[in-house]
């Protein structure tokens, strides 16, 4: 039946037509006319059966399920397989049951006819649209050059050719591989490598280069962006849209190189059995549910199918906008429940877990900018530690089973008060986790890609209006991770993780923020020389290298990108579980009036080392 959808029936009538025609050729090209006169009351009776049987046999194969301009070899041995099929079962029906015996050779002869006859109309469409694009192409179209003359280039070549929307005149290709160069492919000269750009551009007044080589790594687009940088292009790679049926044409776009492909890691296959037999038919509430993380997080848990799914945030608008993403969801009204609630408001905080009695909690919930933070140390005390303790003590009272903490690798020798923070939340969590015996975890890793109120934009921003970037300091490095694989790997360290564990994903090698920045603005089709950088120094609460670990003896699990801190080693010494909780709740009531006790007993509460920096942040 969903072969039987797709069909053209004009095209499937004009196959049984030449299918008919080729048959009664077949007899006259075996036999003379004469002898073929005495053969025509046979071939009359076996008519109906070639016809079913073609009809039959093209369906089943799907040979009308392409879209005919881009029509491949795989599709002419798809009708290959079509054509014998049924020849096969017009022969064997026709001597089983003794119908319109004629000689065998005519079956041969109409195969070889018709699949020849079939295969050269597709084909001729195909050439057709390419010829008539090509033509239209080379007097208006974009001059342009593939990088990468292998089967992905080629591939890039033909899409090209027969998508004259994209207004792309292709000259050539570029590839490094030496024994290509100077040959040509489909009828288009490599002319060299990708060092031979520069003069490639000038000589064939090239305007474009689009990328033609599969799953490019990011040394591959990095190397690619600075030669198209010195030539003033921005390379770009070609996607797809729209579905390839017969009704509704693929379509093929252009997209620049973003930053995240620079920065993408080679990737890692996370086995997603653990993570989905961790959430399927469970009730899970996760905070901030409308924020960067907490939005993909949202995203995720719900392609697992969880039996209900809160999101919880304070913010309406952020809330407003992850409910409307996920309205067309399946299963969204039996699902989804949006709560716009404050996690430092207990009664509503205790009234959502009353109600809902979630199974897993999933705290993504927290100030996280780190200059705001550090001019408002009271307001991220009482919202991140304060509201941490809060969800903690709903997850104990209503015996929940699994609460996972989005962390921080700032949380690791904290220099500031977001760091500290979240390292108290760490704390925290193992201490619950000890406690009640439950998996109560955290998940610590360092910034992602993308998320609201981030550097990229604010370079961006400045690239755009011709500013100077402003940046910390010229050595300064940073872990960089994409939002889908933080998430993906904090969904996944939770299903491992045993009562009070930090989790740490790993991050890859630290990236300086200069490059970061030159990355940006090649990649917004500037020169770096063109563009001045201003170092403006370490604000209160930065580091210059952050740190991942704390005590070293994080051991590997059976994922390569997660480490683990069994039970967390959570409590810094001269400190038991009670003394640890009672100093916490003091600090929360200083922080309630202001008092610049809470930040030193954030900061006793932290480490030594932090003691003298939150004494004099607290003087202030």
């Amino acid at each position: 039946m969903k072969s039987i959808k797709k069909i053209n029936f004009r095209h499937l009538l004009t196959d049984i037509l030449i299918s008919i025609i080729t048959f009664y050729l077949s007899l006259y090209l075996r036999v003379n006319p004469e002898d073929a006169r005495q053969h025509l009351p046979n071939l009359h009776k076996i008519l109906f059966l070639v016809i079913l049987a073609r009809a039959c046999f093209f369906i089943y194969f799907e040979t009308y399920n392409i879209i005919w301009r881009y029509v491949s070899a795989v599709d002419a041995f798809r009708l290959a397989k079509a054509i014998v099929g049924s020849s096969i079962v017009i022969i064997a029906i026709s001597y089983l049951f003794q119908i319109g015996l004629i000689p065998r050779s005519i079956y041969f002869i109409d195969a070889f006819l018709l699949l020849s006859i079939l295969t050269a109309m597709r084909l001729s469409r195909r050439l057709y649209h390419e010829h008539k694009n090509s033509v239209s192409l080379k007097k208006n179209g974009e001059k342009t050059i593939i990088y990468g003359a292998g089967s992905a280039g080629q591939g890039v070549l033909k899409r090209v050719l027969a998508d004259a929307d994209m207004k792309l005149s292709v000259v050539g290709f570029i590839d490094d591989d030496p024994k290509k160069i100077g040959k040509s492919i489909l009828g288009f000269k490599v002319f060299g490598g990708i060092a031979d750009l520069e003069n490639i551009v000038r000589d064939y007044e090239i305007r474009q280069i689009v990328i033609g080589i599969p799953s490019p790594s990011a040394e591959v687009l990095k190397k690619t962006l600075t030669a198209c940088s010195a030539v003033g292009i921005k390379p770009r790679i070609l996607i797809s849209t729209g579905q390839e049926n017969l009704n509704e044409n693929l379509k093929t776009e252009l997209r620049e190189i973003e930053l995240k492909d620079l920065l993408r890691r080679a990737p890692h296959s996370i086995d997603i059995l653990s993570t989905q037999e961790m959430i399927k038919g469970k009730r899970v509430l996760v905070t901030g549910a409308g924020g960067s993380i907490g939005s993909e997080i949202v995203r995720q848990v719900l392609s697992f199918s969880p039996s209900r799914l809160v999101a919880m945030d304070h913010s309406e608008f952020n809330l407003y906008t992850i409910d409307q993403e996920l309205k067309n969801s399946e299963f969204y009204d039996e699902v989804m429940v949006p709560a716009l609630v404050d996690m430092r408001d207990r009664d509503c905080l205790r009234d959502i877990f009353e109600k809902y009695r979630p199974e897993i909690v999933i705290h993504a919930a927290a100030y996280k900018h780190v200059h705001l933070v550090e001019s408002n140390p009271y307001s991220a005390i009482i919202n991140n530690v304060e509201g941490t303790k809060n969800i903690l003590d709903n997850c104990c009272e209503f015996q929940i089973t699994t609460f996972i903490l989005v962390s921080s690798d700032k949380a690791v020798n904290p220099a500031g008060i977001m760091g500290a923070t979240k390292r108290i939340c760490e704390i925290m969590t193992s201490i619950a986790g000890e406690k009640t015996g439950r998996v109560y975890c955290s998940v610590r890793f360092g910034n992602v890609l993308g998320s609201s109120g981030s550097l990229i934009p604010l370079l961006k921003k400045q690239i755009e209006a011709n500013l100077p970037l402003t940046i910390t300091h010229k050595d300064m490095t940073r872990y960089f991770m994409l939002i889908d694989e933080a998430v993906s790997l904090v969904l996944k360290a939770a299903s491992i993780s045993k009562p009070g564990d930090i989790n740490v994903l790993k991050m890859g090698d630290p990236v300086r923020i200069v490059d970061v920045a030159q990355n940006l603005i090649q990649l917004m089709g500037r020169k770096i020389e063109d563009i001045q950088m201003i170092f403006t120094g370490l604000r209160p609460g930065e580091k210059m290298f952050e740190e991942l670990y704390i005590s070293g003896k994080e051991l590997n699990t059976e994922h390569p990108e997660i480490l683990v801190l069994p039970k967390g080693d959570a409590l810094p010494s001269g400190y038991s579980n009670d003394e640890f909780t009672a100093c916490i709740e003091s600090m929360i009531q200083f922080s309630r009036k202001s008092d610049r006790n809470a930040i030193i007993k954030l900061g006793d509460l932290v480490s030594n080392k932090y003691l003298t920096m939150a004494k004099e942040i607290g003087k202030k």
